[in-house]
């Protein structure tokens, strides 16, 4: 077991900014494609109403697309508005496969309209037989391809099978392709062949231009007509017109952007699995995995500590993480990284993996009564506790007892703690009933495996290797008392082992808002431990804990 020598440190948080990164909802948050920083609005026509006819021609002809097969729209939210508008205005019913967007749920709840949602396969994937088990005539079949917010991609054959069966059966399809760019399909689909076919596109995200809100139908032009009688007139402004055919004529350069992004999206997808992760198969921006309530919630704590936002409420899916992919993947990565692969698990000794609370703590009540003939509780010690400072128990116990009107020289108050303590010839001392909290698996896991360990204890050193034996653990690093100018919640300690081992990933487990604020000012993950009522656990977070575990041995949902 290595002991570093310590000097005094400077603090370092070097992944820790302000840079907010919005990975939520899956706007193009990071980058700005090119032609936009080259494009100049024209002001000379905003004084008339818009006309979306010419850009919409003009697109049509480049698709290979009829006139009047296509409408622009506000955003691709007005065109789902429009299909669930049209939908109540003919008294037609909606098919919806789980999981879905959300914006297909707020509609239904709006529009009150007859729908039936069929559920997701075990592994979120659409339930392909059940949709076609319940497709009838006069109905919307709504099909997402990539899905949001799985990502899961129809392939040609699957996308072919289920028009068909709806064309069989009288029901069309509103086929979404908000994230089509991000598949970086190769094989062409032949739209054109479905009379029943509607689909939806958007500028608001591989474009960038989720802030402008411009969108698009394209399918048979008698059926786009439909939606165009229900839509607000002049539904897109001219400012959004001619930002929309600035991004048409640039979209040759939007593939270089999502072929980038699908680089980035296996690179991430393929570090989420070799840490036990599943991520969803995804062709879309983002990648989705399910995983426990601690672990979402670590995740979205320790992103926030880096200015990144992340979408952790998804409807339906209460343990699910949803990742927007960015383009420039440095924030991103260290953030992953840190959650992901510690290089360094470090550890407070007491309350974590000894219970003391029938040793130190009663030595606290003990002194208090020795030294000033008055009762302290357990719930006194907490309260002075939480207000952080006080990770000696001497000094806490000094405190409690100033509390008591007394004046007791600090000397005093440590030779009556340490001989209640280490007991003497007549007495045995407290530290008999302790008690370890690390159970076998978990110590296995940790502090018999490659992983780089360290105990970081506000003990002196011969307790600290007391309870080290106790254990029977062998960390690679330990920091007593004795081994530091300043206790925690200095971050001394901690940047000591960090540096000593030239550690730039740690994990610290703690049980105090003192274990908190150091392993935050050292830039760790911070794991709260122990907190069982609402007051305490909360205590943690605000003093930086990423997630409160009630036990050290839940440590291993984490890891």
């Amino acid at each position: 077991m290595y002991v570093p020598d310590m000097p005094v440190p400077t603090k370092n948080k070097p992944i820790m900014n302000q840079t907010n990164l919005k990975l939520d909802f899956n706007e193009r948050a990071d980058s700005k494609p090119a032609w936009l920083q080259s494009f100049e609005l024209d002001t000379d026509q905003l004084w008339c109403y818009p006309n979306r006819t010419e850009l919409e021609n003009q697109m049509a002809t480049d698709m290979g697309l009829p006139i009047d097969s296509v409408m622009l729209c506000n955003g691709g939210d007005e065109s789902i508005e429009l299909l669930y508008k049209n939908c109540k205005l003919n008294n037609q019913s909606l098919l919806v496969p789980e999981p879905c967007f959300s914006q297909y749920t707020h509609n239904q709840i709006v529009w009150q309209n007859e729908t039936i949602f069929t559920a997701a396969s075990d592994d979120l994937t659409i339930d392909v037989d059940a949709l076609k088990a319940n497709i009838k005539a006069n109905q919307w079949v709504i099909l997402t391809r990539p899905n949001n917010p799985t990502g899961e991609y129809l392939s040609t054959d699957v996308l072919i099978d289920l028009i068909s069966t709806a064309q069989n059966n009288g029901a069309w399809v509103f086929l979404d392709e908000a994230y089509i760019e991000f598949a970086c399909e190769n094989e062409p689909f032949e739209y054109t062949r479905f009379s029943n076919l509607v689909v939806l596109r958007t500028f608001s995200k591989a474009f960038g231009l989720a802030g402008a809100r411009i969108g698009y139908i394209f399918g048979e032009p008698e059926m786009i007509e439909k939606f165009r009688k229900i839509a607000m007139p002049f539904n897109v402004s001219r400012a959004n017109l001619q930002l929309a055919s600035a991004a048409w004529q640039a979209r040759d350069e939007i593939k270089g952007y999502c072929q980038s992004i699908a680089r980035n999206r296996q690179h991430v997808e393929q570090l989420l699995r070799n840490s036990g992760l599943e991520p969803c198969a995804s062709r879309g921006n983002f990648l989705l995995f399910e995983t426990t309530f601690e672990k979402k919630t670590l995740f979205s704590r320790v992103m926030a500590k880096f200015g990144i936002q992340i979408k952790t409420e998804l409807g339906g899916l209460p343990n699910a993480v949803r990742l927007t992919i960015p383009e420039n993947m440095d924030l991103f990565n260290q953030a992953l990284q840190l959650i992901l692969k510690p290089q360094l698990l470090a550890f407070d000794m007491d309350g974590v993996l000894i219970d003391t609370s029938q040793s130190y703590d009663q030595c606290i009540i003990e002194t208090v009564d020795v030294l000033t003939g008055k009762a302290v509780s357990q719930s006194d010690i907490e309260i002075v506790r939480a207000q952080g400072g006080f990770n000696n128990d001497w000094i806490l116990a000094a405190e409690l007892i100033k509390q008591q009107g007394v004046e007791i020289a600090y000397e005093k108050v440590v030779e009556t703690f340490q001989k209640l303590y280490l007991g003497d010839g007549s007495n045995e001392g407290l530290f008999s009933q302790e008690r370890d909290l690390l159970l076998e698996p978990l110590k296995q896991q940790v502090f018999n495996s490659r992983q780089a360990t360290a105990i970081v204890t506000g003990r002196p050193k011969m307790e600290a290797e007391q309870g080290v034996n106790q254990l029977a653990i062998k960390p690679n690093y330990m920091i007593s008392a004795d081994d530091v100018n300043q206790q925690k919640p200095s971050p001394e300690g901690l940047l000591g082992v960090m540096a000593a081992g030239q550690f730039k990933r740690a994990w610290f487990c703690g049980d105090t808002v003192d274990d908190m604020q150091a392993g935050t000012e050292a830039g760790c993950v911070c794991i709260g431990i122990g907190a069982m009522t609402p007051e305490a656990i909360e205590n943690l977070y605000q003093a930086g804990a990423d997630v409160v575990l009630e036990n050290i041995n839940q440590l291993e949902t984490l890891l």
